[in-house]
This record gives structure tokens, C-alpha cells and sequence, in this order.
């Protein structure tokens, strides 16, 4: 695994940090399952940023910059 970067979204009202999402990637082969806590998979592209989580916004935003993800 390879560390991609460390993303927070912040309160408002004190800065404290809402939520912190560590990303890495990985080499994965075999189909991809949701399990546990996971309920569904589905494919999103920066497209779609606004369907997802604020943290994931940042993440996708990051990843469209560098030209990660269409």
C-alpha cells in the first residue's frame, strides 16, 4: 500500500475535525465485494463529487488535479 494523502473536514463553529479519511492504493486483483459495514460498490468520477461525503470531495479533488480521476 502506498499512502496517497490524509484529508479533515473541520466544524464550523470550534475547528475541531469532524472526519479524517487516510487514503492509499493498492494492487487488487479479483472482483471487489461489498462485506460489513459496506452496503453497495459503485464507480464515481469527479462528475459526480457532488454525491459523496465532504472528505471525499477533497479527496476527489485532489485526485482530479493530479489527473487520477476523470
Amino acid at each position: 500500500m502506498v499512502h496517497v494523502g490524509t484529508f479533515e473536514t473541520r466544524r464550523d463553529s470550534d475547528g475541531g475535525t469532524d472526519f479524517r479519511m487516510i487514503c492509499c492504493t493498492a494492487e487488487h486483483t479479483g472482483p471487489l465485494v461489498a462485506s460489513n459495514e459496506i452496503a453497495e460498490l459503485d464507480w464515481f468520477g469527479c462528475a459526480d463529487r457532488a454525491r459523496v461525503s465532504a472528505v471525499d470531495q477533497l479527496v476527489f479533488a485532489m485526485l482530479h488535479a493530479s489527473g487520477q480521476l476523470p
